[in-house]
């Protein structure tokens, strides 16, 4: 259950400046300790059913702090809206595929599985693998636990080429997938559900569902860091 989160963000949405927040400290770190909490026990169930590499994680470890760059931002705002943690064995700052919970009132929160912004040899891999053998991965998309809560790749801002990856035609048959950016694919979560008692063991559903995906993203990872090695 995340009451305290939920209310503190609320209230950070229309107070979002530094005076307010001082004066809101214990509020913060209340609603943070709860949020560590979940966290705590999504990392217990990812040691079990995932990697016992999970339990040499705190939630400190996953956690994002709470405060924004501005330095190259239009919007000044001191502090971001949302809790997020990056849930992997390596902890947030990983170029690997990863889970990630994002937490926002209003019905804004979310669970991603998947991989952002690859760094440049790992996406000319993804898309290698996509143009030689996309069925994989696509039945990855038509399995029944994972159509339980995920579509299509999200498409994000700035996040798909307005035109095919240099090497591709641009009438390839799996031409939207060549196009993008960031393979990521994410489920929505309810304030009503963040506030339900059985919250972790749901988000904990949702990301075994899609650890197929992770699975397949991590075959094509480990295959391009073989090649930079040889």
């Amino acid at each position: 259950m995340l009451p305290l989160t939920l209310t503190f963000l609320k209230k950070l949405h229309q107070n979002n400046n530094r005076e307010w927040f001082k004066e809101h400290k214990k509020e913060y770190e209340t609603a943070k300790a709860e949020f560590s909490v979940l966290v705590t026990a999504l990392l217990e169930y990812f040691t079990n059913q995932i990697d016992p590499a999970f339990s040499t994680l705190t939630a400190k470890d996953c956690i994002f702090r709470l405060n924004r760059d501005v330095r190259f931002s239009k919007d000044k705002t001191p502090y971001k809206t949302y809790f997020s943690a990056v849930l992997h064995p390596e902890g947030r700052k990983t170029e690997k595929p990863l889970i990630y919970l994002h937490i926002a009132p209003t019905n804004n929160s979310f669970l991603a599985v998947g991989v952002f912004q690859p760094n440049k040899e790992y996406l000319k891999k993804i898309r290698e693998e996509i143009d030689y053998n996309a069925d994989e991965l696509k039945a990855i998309f038509n399995k029944k636990e994972f159509k339980n809560y995920f579509n299509n790749f999200e498409k994000m801002a700035n996040g798909v080429l307005k035109t095919a990856p240099r090497g591709y035609p641009k009438d390839h048959e799996n031409i939207e997938l060549l196009r993008l950016k960031h393979f990521v694919v994410q489920k929505s979560i309810t304030d009503k559900q963040l506030l339900s008692n059985n919250i972790s063991t749901k988000i904990a559903e949702i990301a075994m569902a899609g650890q197929s995906l992770n699975g397949w993203l991590n075959v094509v990872w480990e295959e391009t860091v073989e090649n930079l090695e040889n």
